[in-house]
């Protein structure tokens, strides 16, 4: 591009060196034998003249090439951004890459980034993310109600998302720069997310020009979150189980995996308590599977809601559940278990209208290093442990003992 620009300029001004000179040159054929003073003196008007209008024609080629170069390269980042998003369709990391185009695009010192989208939600960790490029010598302290705020596509911002923008300026500071920039996010019925940018004062025609890039990055980002969230559900219905809404068997084969290999790395206990109900079959035989599967279904909510956010839950089939404690070993997880038994034993199921019940669980528990120093050789050891607490009466929990 660099090249180019330069040969266009070396264009320019040869272009109108030579056409002074033809100029002077026919003035010449049309007076001979006059000296080349009184010829300047007769052709200068029409010299400058022509000039000048040849350095407008090339300054306006040179101002329309940059736009043009401007928006190919504008094309180039949004491909380049789709190649890099596409590929993991992880909804943090497309929000981040966003971001950091955005403030790209604006030449912006500060930016924001915030997805108000429920479903996009609850497949991420932190929804709110902001870069800050300041050069730290902005006057920070000047009132925020005097910037510019220009809002692309303004039909499309509820009072809702509108609330959500003032109090995110008012966060982050954004009013501190002269100019801010709302860019919103949409799906066919709603905003899905929204990208707040802060910079210095733009070119005049610079929200005119920035407009169509901005609509194509808009309905971009848009359908590569509406690809992200399929891809979310089809990852989580793969590892989930349908009835319980609890993980299934499969994820919780990665993921003690993935645990012991990092508990051996960093030398820290992991246990494995495994669960089911006391006398299943009488509930199967008395009520049947519809409220059984009823029964094992709130059964699921009530003790995943008793667990801590890093610890794992999964259905291992039937009546049986089995727990991933990381850093955990067995006696926090009997205290875990303690406290799932307690709160199982004193819950009234309602299977239906009918239908109310009081039920038990045993549990058995290993744990590495204690109990075992593979995952197979710990999860064997607390079915194992399992087994001695349903020989020893029911409802009650057994470590598992070496030797």
């Amino acid at each position: 591009m660099e090249k180019e620009k330069k040969l266009l300029i070396a264009c320019k001004y040869s272009s109108i060196l030579l056409i002074g000179l033809l100029i002077l040159f026919y003035t010449g054929y049309l007076q001979p034998l006059t000296s080349l003073k009184t010829l300047f003196r007769s052709a200068w008007v029409l010299m400058l003249v022509c000039g000048g209008l040849l350095f407008l024609v090339f300054t306006l080629v040179e101002y329309y090439y940059k736009k043009i170069i401007d928006y190919n390269l504008y094309l180039k980042k949004f491909h380049d951004f789709q190649l890099e998003a596409l590929p993991t369709l992880e909804i943090e990391n497309i929000s981040l890459k966003t971001l950091n185009l955005l403030i790209e695009i604006f030449k912006g010192k500060r930016a924001v980034f915030v997805v108000t989208d429920n479903e996009l939600k609850q497949f991420m960790k932190n929804h709110e993310f902001i870069i800050d490029r300041s050069d730290n010598k902005i006057n920070l302290k000047r009132r925020d109600d005097i910037y510019q705020l220009r809002t692309f596509y303004p039909n499309l911002i509820s009072g809702e998302v509108k609330t959500t923008v003032e109090e995110l300026i008012k966060k982050y500071n954004l009013g501190a720069y002269p100019t801010v920039a709302i860019v919103p996010f949409s799906n066919e019925s709603h905003v899905i997310s929204i990208g707040i940018v802060a910079f210095e004062k733009p070119q005049m025609d610079f929200f005119e020009y920035i407009k169509g890039p901005v609509e194509i990055f808009s309905k971009q980002v848009s359908s590569i979150f509406e690809s992200a969230i399929l891809h979310q559900k089809i990852t989580l219905a793969s590892i989930t189980d349908s009835l319980t809404g609890l993980y299934n068997k499969r994820y919780f084969q990665q993921r003690i995996r993935e645990e012991f290999a990092k508990a051996k790395r960093n030398h820290f206990p992991v246990s494995v308590v495994v669960s089911d109900l006391d006398n299943f079959k009488y509930y199967v035989d008395k009520f049947g599977h519809p409220l059984t599967d009823t029964l094992l279904s709130q059964l699921g909510s009530l003790v995943r809601g008793l667990l801590r956010e890093s610890d794992i839950i999964c259905r291992f089939g039937g009546d049986e559940f089995i727990y991933l404690l990381p850093f955990s070993d067995s006696f926090d997880a009997y205290k875990v278990a303690e406290r799932i038994k307690a709160e199982v034993v004193s819950h009234e199921f309602v299977l239906d209208g009918n239908n109310r019940v009081f039920i038990t669980m045993s549990f058995g528990i290993a744990s590495y290093p204690e109990h075992g120093d593979t995952w197979e050789e710990v999860v064997k050891n607390a079915d194992r442990a399992l087994f001695v607490s349903k020989e020893n009466g029911r409802n009650r929990i057994t470590v598992y003992r070496t030797g």
